[in-house]
């Protein structure tokens, strides 16, 4: 019910392949315990875990337990007990549907403030007759990385080819079995698609995990929005030579870096992070809105050298009104739909959660071709 009322998905479709809805059952379950914390009825609404369909379930009547003789007393003419007036029985089930209909709307829009999107990025991503597709990073590529210790080149992410034979002999079956499904989506990715559908209610907005795509699937006027680095979505390296701050990476630091391909007043050509992904220090990210060569679509990439510099990128991106005025201060016409941008943040992190974020650069990308 959730996936066909609330996102339009079609009956047919695979719970276990739709992260969003996924994350709108957590949401609505935490919500109804939260309410039936405080409220005591006979009818309540339940929604298993597994399960997308609401049901109503009828409590059980506690047992009676029989109280302790109480000293005589006179004798009183018995009273008939009190009844509720049945109406309430009747409209109590009209309450609980109402009680859904305000959970699913409030999961619908809590997430992000209901500004209305007419400014950049979310103009250029607007669906039209087009659909937007937001492809989610790969957890799972970058365990398998870091358990090999190799990177990935696109071309063999894009062919399935993830590790060297001898290297498949030298790990536990087990294990690179697990990581070779590819059926993981982060927690804040899912979170961020659930909060883009609320900012941008119209039009069909699609979800997909990295590791289903093809080269062939970008050439199409379709807009997309990436999450991720190159490490965690090999799928950004089809665009970074369009991009002026870019990742690349350092063997020798076992890391991602960025690198400004045209520096500016008190940038830096690289920004080398000091926070590894589970420590103190610090990190960057990029937003980068670019048009996807020959195609009439854009590409939106939001990628940090680490998840919670990925992090970062999602908060400012949907804070509608701080990234109208970083855009602005940098002279980019935030009503411009066919304007091209891109900012780096420094993030500031403490124990592996995001603390700060800063922009360090915005820069203005010129035309395809130029």
């Amino acid at each position: 019910m959730i996936g066909m009322q609330l996102f339009g998905r079609d009956p047919t479709y695979d719970t276990g392949e739709d992260a969003i809805v996924r994350v709108t059952a957590t949401d609505v379950r935490r919500r109804l315990k939260r309410f039936y914390d405080d409220v005591e009825t006979d009818i309540r609404l339940d929604l298993p875990p597994g399960a997308y369909v609401i049901e109503f379930v009828e409590q059980a009547a506690p047992p009676e337990v029989p109280s302790p003789p109480q000293p005589s007393e006179p004798e009183k003419i018995p009273q008939p007990p009190a009844t509720r007036p049945s109406i309430w029985r009747r409209l109590l089930p009209v309450a609980m549907a109402l009680l859904v209909l305000g959970l699913l709307a409030s999961v619908y829009h809590y997430r992000m403030p209901s500004t209305k999107a007419d400014r950049l990025p979310w103009a250029a991503m607007l669906p039209r007759r087009e659909q937007l597709k937001i492809v989610f990073s790969d957890p799972d590529i970058v365990a398998l990385q870091g358990l090999t210790g190799s990177a990935i080149l696109l071309t063999d992410y894009a062919d399935h080819r993830y590790l060297p034979t001898q290297q498949l002999l030298d790990h536990p079956s087990s294990v690179i079995g697990r990581l070779f499904k590819g059926n993981n989506v982060p927690m804040i990715d899912a979170d961020f698609a659930l909060g883009v559908r609320s900012l941008l209610p119209s039009g069909p907005i699609n979800t997909y995990r990295a590791r289903t795509l093809q080269s062939q699937d970008f050439k199409t006027e379709d807009n997309f929005i990436l999450l991720g680095s190159p490490v965690s979505d090999p799928w950004v390296a089809l665009f970074q030579g369009r991009l002026d701050f870019y990742f690349t990476y350092d063997l020798t630091r076992h890391e991602e870096i960025i690198n400004n391909r045209r520096v500016g007043h008190g940038e830096t050509s690289v920004y080398a992070p000091t926070s590894p992904g589970w420590g103190t220090g610090q990190a960057f990210a990029i937003i980068g809105l670019l048009e996807n060569p020959n195609q009439t679509g854009h590409i939106l990439i939001l990628a940090g050298s680490n998840a919670v510099a990925t992090e970062a990128a999602y908060r400012l991106v949907t804070d509608v009104d701080s990234i109208d005025r970083v855009l602005q201060e940098h002279g980019i016409d935030v009503y411009d739909r066919n304007a091209q941008f891109e900012i780096l943040l420094r993030v500031n992190t403490m124990a592996s959660s995001l603390d700060t974020f800063e922009v360090v650069a915005c820069h203005r990308l010129p035309e395809a071709g130029h």
